[in-house]
This record gives structure tokens, C-alpha cells and sequence, in this order.
């Protein structure tokens, strides 16, 4: 990195707000308790709706694949989640990887550094989307005093969960706070989908486990085969066979054959696990396609409300729900680079389907090679 960008970096960095590494070696029982903590004020976060926005309101839903994987509740503190800690890393490793930033990771103060320009760049880009999310429509329509609440309100709840991910990182708590954040949203999720009690029109609960109970109750286990946008018997067949599919992946080992010449051509085998790249390059692939979608329903709401613009149609063209909310990609890249919602849509445009693959699979291909 260039001396100028270093300095500046380096003063930036003094004056945000930083979790000091532990001058101690940290129990396990109080690893535990530091993330039990984080866990619990995230969750208590993705509870608490903003204040200031009309109980009439309707607020957006962004797609939820997109809320699984930036563990955000929208409408709530945690509307961002992790998505400008994601998106600021993922900007980084991009200029690093291509050399534009010139940093050694394999040294202390290049690592320090490469760390305190993410939360720095995390920031940033945590005002970018509160000011897009707030102004573009996504919470319906505000006043300036409501707009100006729910703004300093976003910032301020996302600059506390970078702060609880830097906790955990450093060592305070177990692993990493984007992953235990991803973790609790699945498994909040998973929970509901298994065991809400929420009664829904067709007249069974919404968990797929109650719902079940229900129809064999009165004998009638047609209607929770497929149920569209919520959970059913597909479904759950389907997280079932996933889970059994990914535990048996992450135990496959692939054995390398070394030699030492030093030890006259003893041979070894090295293990390497066969997803040794982890859910990372998934995830920096999402926050592409979830920029794209973001930024492109805001061009669209700003400059191409009709879909009469054949240059930003390229970025997507959308259409909102009945009842209002956040606008639904019906074409454009917008389109293609967000995943159906379920197996109806699948059926309905399987060239969606199969390209949406395609392009995450290739996405995450190349962010795991780099």
C-alpha cells in the first residue's frame, strides 16, 4: 500500500472505535459467555422493529435467501445484518487480490491494517445502504424527521454488530461472529418453519412438524405437500436430505501423497478437507448479486418506474407486490441473479434456474481459487 493511503488508514484507524485483543488467555466457559452475549443482543436486535416508521407502513422484503445469508430481519435493527461487513471485506479482498492495494498478509502490520480499513470500509458502506434502504422507498414513505430517525438508527445498530463481530474475531468469543450470526438466523428460521403455531388461510399452522400433526389428525396430508411460500413436506424432505448431504461432505477428506527427500523419501499423506474453503466464497458471491438487486430496484424506482428504458432494463426491470413493498426482478440481470423462491417458480422459469446456478456456482468458484 502507498505510503499517502497507508498514513491515511492509519489515522482513520485511531479514531474508530476497536475491541482490544485479549491480553490473556480466555477461559472457555467465558468464550462462551462473550458469545452467548453477542448472540443474544443480535437476536434482540433483529426483534426490535425501527422507531419511527408508520405502523401503517409496508415495509420491504428482500428476498429471503438474501436475509438467510446476511442474517437480517427487515424492518427491524439488524435490516442490514452483516451485508457491510460482507460487501466492505469482499471490496477489499478484491483490490488486495488484483494488487491495487498493495498489502502482505503474512505480516502483522499489513494484516492490522487490511483489518482496520474493512471497518473503516464497513462503515461506509453500513451509511451507503442505510441512506439507499431509507430514501429509496424501502420503508415507505417518510418524513424528513422520520427518515433522519430511521437512518441514525440503522447506522448506529450495524456499526454495534461490526463491533460484536470484531468481539468475536478477536478472541473473546468462539470463531466468527458472520458465521454465529448466519447460524442463529438458519437455525431461528429452520425453528419457526418446523414449529410455528401461527394458523395460516388453508387452516394448518405454519410449522411443517404441527401442520403434519393436523393432517393426520383429520387424514388429509394433500394440501402440505407443496404449499408455496411456506413450509412444506418438499421442503423439509429437502433441508433433511441437504443437512445429511452437507455432514457427509464436510467429513470427505482428500489425501495428498508428500515425500520427504530430507528423510530419505519417507512418504506421507496429507489430509485436506474436500470444503476447506468453507461457506466464504457463497456468501462474497451472494453480496454480489445482492448489490445488484438492491442497487438496480433503486435505479428503477428513481429513473425507470415504467420499464421504458431499454439501458437500465439491462439492470433489471421490476414490478411491485400487491399491497406495495420492495419491488420483485421480473427481467434484467436483477432477474437472473436472484434465485427462485421455491420449486413453483422453478417450474415456472427453469432457464432462470439453471443460469442462477450456473452463475453462483461459477462466482463462487473462482472467489474460492483467489
Amino acid at each position: 500500500m502507498s505510503t499517502p493511503v497507508r498514513t491515511f488508514f492509519e489515522k482513520v484507524s485511531r479514531s474508530l472505535p476497536e475491541i482490544k485483543k485479549p491480553g490473556r488467555k480466555v477461559s472457555l466457559g467465558e468464550k462462551l459467555m462473550w458469545t452467548a452475549l453477542a448472540l443474544v443482543i443480535y437476536l434482540w436486535m433483529g426483534d426490535t422493529i425501527l422507531y419511527g416508521i408508520p405502523s401503517t407502513a409496508v415495509v420491504g422484503q428482500t428476498p429471503l435467501l438474501l436475509n438467510i445469508i446476511f442474517a437480517a430481519n427487515q424492518g427491524t435493527l439488524t435490516t442490514l445484518g452483516i451485508g457491510p461487513i460482507v460487501t466492505a471485506g469482499l471490496i477489499l479482498q478484491l483490490l488486495v487480490g488484483a494488487e491495487i492495494i498493495k498489502l502482505d498478509l503474512s505480516k502483522p502490520e499489513d494484516r492490522g491494517l487490511f483489518t482496520s480499513a474493512s471497518k473503516m470500509l464497513a462503515i461506509v458502506v453500513t451509511v451507503f445502504e442505510a441512506v439507499a434502504f431509507t430514501f429509496g422507498g424501502f420503508f415507505g414513505p417518510l418524513n424528513q424527521n422520520q427518515a433522519l430517525l430511521v437512518l441514525v438508527q440503522l447506522v448506529a445498530a450495524t456499526v454495534v454488530i461490526i463491533m460484536l463481530d470484531e468481539m468475536v474475531q478477536k478472541g473473546w468469543g468462539l470463531g466468527s461472529g458472520i458465521s454465529l450470526f448466519i447460524a442463529a438466523g438458519v437455525a431461528q428460521q429452520i425453528f419457526l418453519s418446523l414449529f410455528s403455531p401461527i394458523t395460516l388461510d388453508d387452516g394448518f399452522f405454519q410449522g411443517i412438524i404441527l401442520a403434519l400433526a393436523q393432517g393426520f389428525a383429520v387424514g388429509n396430508l394433500t394440501p402440505l405437500i407443496i404449499r408455496g411460500f411456506f413450509p412444506d413436506v418438499v421442503g423439509l424432505v429437502a433441508t433433511v436430505t441437504l443437512i445429511l448431504i452437507l455432514i457427509y461432505l464436510e467429513s470427505v477428506r482428500i489425501e495428498i501423497p508428500i515425500s520427504y527427500a530430507r528423510f530419505s523419501g519417507y512418504r506421507a499423506k496429507y489430509p485436506i478437507k474436500l470444503l476447506y474453503v468453507s461457506n466464504i466464497p457463497i456468501i462474497f458471491a451472494s453480496t454480489i448479486f445482492s448489490n445488484i438487486y438492491y442497487i438496480g430496484s433503486i435505479i428503477w424506482s428513481r429513473f425507470n418506474p415504467n420499464n421504458d428504458n431499454p439501458l437500465l432494463n439491462l439492470i433489471g426491470t421490476f414490478q411491485l407486490p400487491e399491497g406495495g413493498g420492495q419491488p420483485i426482478p421480473t427481467g434484467g440481470l436483477a432477474y437472473y441473479t436472484l434465485g427462485p423462491r421455491n420449486l413453483i417458480d422453478v417450474y415456472a422459469d427453469p432457464v432462470r434456474a439453471v443460469l442462477y446456478a450456473l452463475l453462483l456456482t461459477t462466482f463462487a468458484v473462482l472467489f474460492a481459487k483467489f
